[in-house]
């Protein structure tokens, strides 16, 4: 009994106590400064933009692998409202993944990422994990909306309790433009017709024109043209080299500005105005030969480059000797001095476009070349050698690339090894394994090869007249009789179909008559209806 009252005592107590819970959603806590919630990037109401420069320092050291991002050029600093030269392009954190060590935000050089503590930065509840993949709008909604109040970083609680220890003032908050105050004073600004950015210095001068130059020559109707250094021409060259790989990764069309740059760059000199007009037109195709191609990339004549690796002919080592050669010429012309022999003929043999006494492209294109050199050769999926050539564009890629020559390579390869065993049991071929002997430049290719659409031929395939019925013969010179193999694809009458039953029949006669036994009369029948051929021996 004693019991009992003393427990009923404990719980009527309770009936005085003041509530500690609250109604969540509705109503809710304050969070502390220090609430650790997700990473989240700050805002720079001084320069209206954010603090992050793209540097990759927080992706390098998240454990977890859950961020992303790239950096580039700033405009604002040509402006002279920045300076940061590099700023973030794209930022990438998947909060499913985050597990909120804060080791983001303690290596940050820039002060430019915080941990949210704010209830909205906490609360992510979704059906969908991939909801919960945050971009750079996402990232900045908190700060440049003003909602996160007391930017908060670790570190500056630590500054400020050892200044209160040591007796000394606290240190000043960091992140001075990502502060509501900063983003109040960008709202007075504006209302007062200023600035969204603080000039912070005079913007850059424009690139000066030719004829303020010394020396150089004006460019055409007085236009604007740059005069560089050797290495910001190189470094211009490569820039646009970058970006028309990545239209080729991509598998699309490198635009006409960028292929116009890299040939105004590797035309450039040092100190001397842009020639006018680009490298000159050469042969009579309409296209410009060039040791260049149209992706930037070195374009090598006929069997030159194209060895394995490691070998004195690979890409390369022929693109390394060049290069050398390249160099040394530069150097030669611009003491003076006059182009060895072995200098010059290096130039030549290599496709440089700095041979001294005419390019080897200008003798191919006199030879009845295409774009390629070919010197006259029959169009054709294999080089003179018999070494693989590819259609334009094609197999031109990096090592490692799936347009590389290797890559492209195998997959010709794994197309007309399929193409032969189907055709060995007499079976159609998919649309897939055409199309890729096609887009390869394989000879195989059953419905025609781009070579003979590129040389302007309108022949089917194999280069035979078609028949009288206008469809032309197969390998084998086989036409289907007419009215058959008119039907569409996938159709009984279709002329994959036809064919098949042609070559199975055609077949299984050869196999009785290898054994010394009669050819069955439906076999004989589909071989009499289908224009086939019996085996020799047959009776």
């Amino acid at each position: 009994m004693k019991g009992i009252l003393k427990g009923l005592g404990v719980t009527f107590s309770t009936f005085t106590r003041r509530t500690v819970t609250v109604e969540y959603p509705e109503v809710k806590h304050a969070l502390p400064t220090r609430q650790r919630s997700f990473p989240v990037l700050t805002w720079d109401f001084n320069h209206d933009e954010p603090f992050c420069t793209g540097c990759n320092v927080c992706v390098r050291n998240c454990p977890v692998d859950c961020m992303t991002a790239t950096m580039g050029d700033n405009p604002k600093y040509a402006e002279g409202t920045s300076n940061r030269r590099k700023i973030v392009g794209k930022f990438w954190i998947d909060y499913g993944r985050c597990m909120r060590c804060n080791i983001c935000v303690e290596v940050c050089p820039f002060e430019a990422i915080v941990m949210d503590n704010t209830w909205p930065g906490h609360e992510h509840s979704v059906f969908d994990r991939r909801d919960l993949h945050m971009d750079i709008e996402d990232l900045l909604e908190a700060s440049k909306s003003g909602r996160l109040q007391t930017p908060f970083r670790p570190l500056d609680n630590i500054e400020a309790m050892e200044a209160r220890e040591k007796g000394a003032e606290a240190p000043p908050p960091t992140f001075v433009g990502a502060w509501p105050a900063e983003r109040e004073a960008l709202a007075k600004r504006l209302a007062e017709g200023g600035p969204a950015a603080i000039q912070e210095r005079e913007p850059e001068k424009p690139k000066a024109t030719a004829a303020a130059r010394p020396g150089a020559a004006a460019a055409a109707a007085g236009g604007e043209v740059e005069i560089l250094s050797e290495s910001k021409i190189r470094a211009k060259r490569m820039r646009a080299e970058r970006e028309a790989k990545e239209y080729t990764d991509r598998g699309e069309a490198v635009p006409q500005e960028i292929q116009d740059r890299i040939t105004l760059y590797s035309n450039m000199k040092p100190g001397e105005a842009a020639a006018a007009g680009g490298a000159a037109a050469m042969g009579g195709t309409g296209e410009v030969l060039t040791g260049l191609m149209p992706d930037g990339s070195m374009r090598f004549p006929p069997g030159v480059g194209d060895g394995p690796k490691g070998d004195p002919n690979s890409a390369e080592k022929v693109r390394a000797r060049r290069m050398r050669a390249e160099r040394k010429f530069n150097e030669l012309k611009t003491a003076g001095e006059p182009i060895p022999d072995d200098v010059a003929q290096t130039l030549y043999d290599l496709g440089s476009d700095l041979a001294p006494n005419g390019t080897i492209w200008v003798t191919l294109a006199g030879a009845g070349g295409g774009a390629g050199g070919g010197g006259g050769a029959p169009l054709t999926g294999t080089m003179p050698d018999g070494s693989m050539r590819f259609p334009p564009g094609v197999g031109d890629g990096p090592k490692g690339d799936p347009n590389s020559a290797e890559k492209v390579r195998a997959r010709r390869m794994r197309a007309e090894r399929k193409f032969n065993e189907l055709t060995a049991v007499g079976e159609a071929i998919p649309d897939d394994v055409a199309q890729t002997l096609y887009d390869l430049g394989s000879d195989l290719a059953p419905n025609g090869t781009i070579w003979e659409k590129l040389g302007g031929s309108s022949g089917g395939g194999g280069g035979a007249a078609p028949a009288a019925g206008g469809v032309a013969p197969d390998a084998d010179g086989w036409v289907p009789p007419p009215g058959y193999g008119t039907g569409p694809k996938g159709d009984p009458n279709s002329y994959e179909k036809v064919r098949a039953r042609r070559m199975r029949a055609e077949r299984k006669a050869a196999e009785a008559v290898a054994a010394g036994q009669a050819i069955p009369d439906d076999v004989l029948a589909t071989i009499k209806e289908l224009n086939g051929k019996l085996p020799a021996g047959a009776g």
